[in-house]
């Protein structure tokens, strides 16, 4: 499952999900745009964390298609 299938499959938008995944910084719903657009890929940090909010829905695998 990709990050943007589990933000529709919780009906989240950006920021909420931002929210949900603890995503802290200067535009957290910015950065998770990006990385569902294959604009940027999240840190290996942010990845571990990610898989463990979404309980392994969403693996690290998944941003890199």
């Amino acid at each position: 499952m990709t990050l943007e299938q589990f933000r529709k499959s919780k009906n989240l938008s950006h920021k909420k999900l931002a929210e949900f995944l603890g995503i802290k910084g200067v535009s957290p719903e910015s950065t998770v745009f990006r990385w569902i657009n294959g604009e940027r890929v999240p840190r290996r940090s942010s990845m571990k964390l990610i898989e463990q909010k979404t309980k392994g829905k969403v693996k690290p695998s998944s941003f890199y298609a």
